[in-house]
């Protein structure tokens, strides 16, 4: 799951601020790679301020206003206010969740608008109000809207709903997970088990942005808060992982972010200065992958251009050819009840065959759930005046109106989710869907002794409580609110105690369920009093046709000393139920998932990505040699990391056995699993930590796998032929070669006379005796 990278707003980036007239809330936000722990945070304590972003007027509560999610309508009132020459500047000061480019004369926000009529006909007439790069998926259409046309964009009749694009990501390099898994002493039994011919896609926030940003004039600095490469490895980009072979030499990048937004600008739309460039995440990815199944094919698609983008990105990977598929991104307003746009484009892969993998996430069980609320206290005042206001105690012993809670210290670039849902059906990704029946305002402010800050009433001034305003009925039931600290800031927030309310509005009736997550990805926030420690998987991570991914940190595994596994303490819970269908009509009795699946490895060195675990609470105090960490390079921790070593381990099963369904990939991995609690499944590890060569041994053995590097050659020439036959014996070679092969090997064959050569294996298993052949032409003359 990818982190929203961003966060820190210093007294030079308050200069900045302080220079708009009264501008709201501000910056842009980045999908930020991997989990940061506490430790790790050594940006020096200054004057940041933990601000606050987004939120509605009263008068945007009604007409076609509330039609604006809270990131758009702060953006809608106040985009007047921007200066003439310093579009992107100011709007990226506005709002840290929205992502701006300015490919003309006018700036454009990435949006995704819904419908409950034709999609193709809202895409019409968002293009006539000038959208960028549209994307269509089921009735969601996502791209780059003018800011300038928000408020005409919501008045049209075609919209039902619009709301800002918000994505967090949930030497031999990447060796020690290859190791922890077993997948390193699986490739040593049989030698060409490599990935060959099997297609990987990975999906998440860029792929070579750094080729981008290290060129001369780009603008962006490598290090530094608002750097691409704080930690040194400012040259390491695509190129460089090729040359040094962390990388296979022909990614297939289907679409990278920013593609296409600004012309030739790619890259480049991240939100600088207030937000930290795009951190090819999705090449760390790759780089596991290449380390476990070094022959795989890899491609490409970016997360971070919309949620209907994302969506598509994974049908047009599949289409590409890729037979397993993963990803580390999520949406802040995706559904926990309900299988939204991404869940429904994973399970209609996965009916084509294709093995899907999804991180889980990194915030932990740090949420809270309520599934008989209460709203008893009428508001007097303030921006709740006349809501009926949620008493957290679900014991009723008390009539407790706000939750205490404490955000974790805050580096620069580094932003926290507040993400309230309850039981009520999306529109998005369901038409005919009534949506929400309940109006609840989110709203946040300081505890005693404790100051938010906004920029909605002038330039950094201290908010006494902001909120998102009531969502319509009909709408997705759904509020999220930014909380962070810009990169600009010259250093750490403070940890800061706040309150946070939710009320009921315009006498609409309580929902059934409520649901609060608190997602800092990690960072170490509490929820101080009430917290359920309740689940934190979102969205598609809850997604029938996909295996989810917790993490274990690879030195506390049991191939490298611990056992069992320990869990990353961040790694997130699942549980929920699913109350609606893809229609949004309440099913009769839930469906609670099995979420996570299992859990893989995290942490691994890569070339250029992460952070240095040395002085951090992350410590390698294994014995085992294959589990020491290269402290030269950084390490990649997080459920973005162990997502692609399970992923991997499909692609060596898929070459193992082609015929392998999904559902077949996904059982051997959980019926081999080592167990990480007292009861398993469960809904911290899932089935527990993967072991990859027992996987693989569970496996119905298909027909041998023969091959040759080439088909045709000519008289004088040679070719490599190999042969795999995974979980079979009794092995016996015949046609132009002879004798009893191992299961896996290479042999090179030079045929003196022009003619037609055939190589076959056949082999003993379970399935009886299965037999493959390879086909060689000689010719007189060099093939074209």
């Amino acid at each position: 799951m990818k982190r929203m990278t961003a966060g820190r707003l210093a007294l030079g980036a308050l200069t900045c601020v302080a220079a708009l007239a009264a501008s709201s809330s501000g910056a842009e936000v980045v999908a930020t790679p991997q989990v940061q722990p506490a430790a790790a945070k050594t940006a020096a304590a200054s004057a940041a301020h933990l601000m606050v972003f987004g939120g509605h007027s009263a008068a945007q509560l009604a007409g076609s206003g509330a039609r604006l999610d809270a990131a758009l309508a702060d953006l809608s009132r106040h985009s007047s206010q921007v200066r003439p020459g310093h579009e992107l500047q100011d709007l990226r000061a506005m709002n840290p969740a929205a992502h701006f480019a300015q490919p003309g004369s006018e700036p454009l926000v990435a949006i995704d608008a819904v419908t409950r009529g034709d999609p193709q006909r809202l895409k019409s007439a968002l293009l006539a109000l000038g959208l960028k790069r549209p994307a269509v998926y089921l009735n969601d259409v996502g791209g780059w809207l003018p800011v300038a046309q928000l408020g005409a964009a919501a008045a049209r009749a075609e919209v039902h709903a619009l709301r800002a694009v918000m994505f967090r990501s949930n030497a031999v390099i990447a060796t020690q997970g290859d190791f922890a898994q077993g997948s390193a002493a699986l490739r040593s039994t049989y030698p060409t088990l490599s990935g060959a011919g099997v297609t990987v896609g990975i999906l998440s926030d860029s792929f070579n942005c750094y080729g981008v940003y290290d060129q001369p004039g780009s603008g962006v600095p490598a290090s530094g808060n608002a750097g691409y490469a704080p930690n040194g490895f400012a040259d390491d980009d695509a190129g460089f992982d090729e040359s040094h072979g962390y990388l296979s030499a022909s990614v297939n990048v289907l679409e990278e972010a920013d593609q296409n937004v600004s012309g030739e600008q790619t890259c480049l739309d991240y939100g600088q200065p207030y937000q930290t460039p795009f951190a090819d995440e999705g090449r760390a990815m790759l780089q596991i992958v290449h380390a476990v199944a070094p022959d795989a094919a890899l491609a490409f698609y970016t997360a971070s251009n919309s949620e209907a983008d994302f969506a598509s990105g994974i049908g047009a990977l599949a289409k590409a050819g890729a037979k397993v598929i993963a990803d580390d991104s999520t949406y802040f307003d995706e559904p926990f009840f309900q299988d939204g746009l991404v869940a429904q484009a994973i399970d209609a892969v996965e009916a084509q065959g294709v093995a899907y993998f999804t991180a889980a996430g990194n915030n932990g069980s740090l949420s809270y759930e309520n599934t008989a609320p209460s709203f008893a206290t009428i508001s007097g005042s303030g921006p709740t005046a006349g809501e009926h206001l949620l008493n957290w105690d679900s014991s009723g012993h008390t009539n407790t109106t706000s939750l205490p809670v404490t955000i974790a210290p805050l580096v620069p670039g580094e932003f926290v989710a507040l993400i309230v849902q309850w039981d009520q059906p999306y529109v998005t990704g369901a038409t005919g869907s009534p949506g929400a029946s309940s109006e609840i305002n989110l709203c946040v402010s300081g505890a005693s002794g404790y100051t938010l800050f906004t920029l909605d009433s002038g330039p950094l001034t201290p908010a006494a409580t902001i909120c998102t305003g009531a969502n319509a009925t009909g709408a997705d039931p759904v509020q999220v609110l930014i909380l962070g600290n810009p990169a600009t800031a010259g250093g750490n927030t403070a940890a800061t105690n706040m309150d946070i309310v939710i009320g009921l509005a315009g006498g609409t009736a309580a929902p059934g369920r409520i649901k609060l997550v608190v997602g800092d990805d990690g960072a170490g926030s509490t929820i101080n009093s009430f917290a359920t420690n309740s689940p934190t998987i979102q969205g598609h991570g809850s997604a029938a046709g996909a295996a989810t991914l917790g993490a274990a940190f690879f030195p506390q595994t049991p191939a490298c000393g611990t056992s069992p596994a320990q869990l990353e303490f961040f790694s997130a819970e699942g549980g929920d139920p699913i109350l609606f269908n893809t229609s949004g009509t309440r099913l009769a009795t839930p469906i609670v998932r099995q979420k996570p699946d299992l859990t893989a490895p995290d942490g691994d060195n890569t070339s250029f990505f992460g952070f240095f675990i040395a002085g951090t609470s992350f410590s390698d105090n294994s014995s085992v040699g294959a589990c020491q960490n290269d402290a030269t390079y950084q390490n990649f921790l997080g459920t973005s990391s162990a997502t692609p070593h399970a992923a991997s381990a499909a692609a060596l099963m898929l070459q193992a056995n082609p015929a392998l369904t999904p559902t077949q990939i996904y059982q051997s991995l959980r019926s081999t699993a080592l167990a990480m609690g007292t009861s398993t499944p469960n809904f911290e590890s899932g089935y527990g930590f993967i072991q990859v060569d027992a996987a693989v041994a569970s496996l119905p053995a298909g027909p041998p796998v023969v091959k040759l590097t080439a088909s045709t050659i000519a008289v004088g020439g040679s070719t490599t032929l190999s042969w795999l036959a995974v979980n079979s014996s009794a092995c016996t070679a015949s046609g132009s070669w002879s004798g009893a092969p191992s299961n896996s090997g290479t042999l090179t064959v030079k045929p003196a006379a022009v003619g037609t050569y055939t190589y076959t294996l056949a082999c003993t298993s379970s399935a009886g005796t299965q037999t493959s052949s390879a086909l060689l032409t000689v010719q007189a003359v060099q093939p074209l």
